[in-house]
């Protein structure tokens, strides 16, 4: 009698996770005045900034003028150190000396993730740069210079999906999806005419996003019933860029973190044609994160303008960083007719 064996099949099976890590980024501004005064404290001593907070840890600047120990006795040091009970914080860090007008000079460097495991952990460059070289800097004027150290505190690395079957559910394409309908123009029931170009909408979408489109829109207004509207008082890129907003519910790609000094100013003229767009369409969100782009880009040549448009346009947080700015006494002396105009516009 015969027998038969039929094999059922092998199955092969790949299981996947993914993991998404959460982070909050801040950054602290430390001016040292009468820098000569500071040297002769003596190696290991420091010369500390006020507290600030990012990530919900405080942190404090560490700045050794004659080094953090014997062996660095011919450079100055920058330290981190963390000011809150924790046990283990972890975070990048980053140094970097600022020109005179504000933009990052090449005198910088940046940590990889490392690790504060208790109050009064102290942690950075105890050879951030040579003390002569440094002095010899265009950055070190009238006595005085300024560094920012920026904080990329991790909250926490989320495990997104795992499972036993394989399949990794990926994050939303949403935005991208709304971005895309308004490029391609597809369905669009409405079309303005900026500066003769002719840029395609649609109603529904921009209703949702802002009142003040619904009223023109679906209201009362004149335009409800017209397919085709003309804007006067707004620059095409401008326009553009709000419509990408309320698609995308984000900014585009200008929003970068150029070096050229070009491109930077380019960034500060749209941020502040964007900031009066946003208010005038009532887009909280847009307002906002303009008014964070004009703070992260003050510089002497916009400090005062940005001042003017902020009292204009109620930015408070803005308009105190901008005083914050204008008060230190190298900003007074390089641009004190400009200065004096704006401080007396907004009292």
């Amino acid at each position: 009698m015969g027998s038969s064996t039929e094999a059922i099949g092998n199955e092969n099976f790949t299981t996947a996770s993914a993991i998404r890590t959460e982070t909050i980024t801040g950054s602290h501004l430390f001016k040292i005045y009468g820098y000569s005064l500071t040297k002769g404290i003596g190696i290991g001593k420091s010369v500390q900034s006020d507290v600030f907070t990012v990530g919900g840890y405080n942190w404090i600047i560490n700045f050794y003028p004659d080094g953090q120990n014997k062996n660095d006795k011919d450079f100055i040091s920058f330290f981190l150190q963390l000011e809150s009970e924790a046990t283990d914080v972890k975070a990048k860090m980053s140094f970097t000396v600022l020109q005179q007008n504000g933009d990052p000079s090449n005198m910088s460097i940046a940590s990889q993730v490392c690790s504060w495991t208790f109050k009064g952990a102290n942690k950075g460059w105890p050879q951030f740069k040579d003390r002569i070289e440094f002095e010899e800097s265009e950055h070190l004027k009238d006595d005085a210079f300024t560094v920012k150290c920026t904080v990329k505190v991790i909250k926490r690395i989320k495990l997104e999906v795992t499972n036993s079957y394989g399949i990794i559910v990926p994050p939303s394409n949403l935005s991208q999806n709304w971005a895309s309908l308004l490029e391609s123009g597809n369905g669009a029931d409405v079309t303005f005419v900026v500066n003769g170009e002719r840029i395609k909408a649609h109603r529904c979408v921009l209703a949702a996003r802002s009142v003040v489109f619904n009223a023109e829109l679906f209201g009362c207004m004149k335009e409800k019933w017209t397919d085709t509207i003309t804007l006067e008082d707004i620059e095409t890129p401008v326009f553009k860029s709000m419509l990408y907003f309320i698609y995308s519910d984000s900014l585009p790609d200008f929003e970068g973190t150029s070096d050229d000094e070009c491109e930077k100013k380019d960034l500060r003229l749209m941020a502040q044609h964007l900031l009066v767009a946003a208010d005038r369409y009532q887009l909280e969100r847009l307002r906002l994160m303009c008014e964070d782009l004009l703070c992260k880009n003050l510089g002497v040549s916009n400090a005062a303008t940005t001042l003017i448009l902020a009292e204009q346009h109620n930015c408070s947080q803005l308009k105190k960083e901008c005083l914050k700015f204008m008060s230190i006494p190298e900003v007074l002396f390089m641009e004190s007719r400009v200065v004096d105009f704006a401080l007396a516009y907004v009292k």
